[in-house]
């Protein structure tokens, strides 16, 4: 799994948060084809919460099903894990957001966070 640094700014209602961006390009799926993550990006809400959103392609002719992951590694403190079934038709892409509840004092107190994403069958 390739993983691709990017640096973005968030405004969040009292202050900034500096996000440090995850990964984009995991591939699933070998001979025949399969889904891959091409592209992922972050945003906070005012509630300091995370949202991934996540572009899904499937490389296949036909339907396929996985696991989408997504993952939040706040700097100094908890790492946070969501889970998504999804099925995206043959030769398709679609975008999938997770919503990460981020806990209070984190969201607060923290000034970066990591972040990725990928298919797992």
């Amino acid at each position: 799994m390739g993983l691709t640094r990017r640096s973005m700014f968030s405004g969040v209602g009292v202050g900034t948060i500096a996000i440090l961006a995850g990964c984009s390009g995991s591939d699933v799926g070998g001979i025949g084809g399969g889904l891959t993550v091409d592209d992922t990006s972050a945003e906070t809400t005012t509630f300091g919460n995370v949202v991934l959103s996540v572009a899904v392609s499937n490389t296949s002719g036909s339907s396929k099903s996985d696991a989408l992951i997504g993952q939040v590694d706040m700097t100094g403190g908890d790492t946070y894990t969501e889970r998504r079934d999804i099925t995206v038709d043959g030769e398709q892409s679609n975008t999938y957001e997770l919503e990460f509840d981020i806990d209070f004092s984190e969201s607060l107190s923290a000034s970066e966070f990591e972040y990725s994403a990928r298919i797992e069958s």
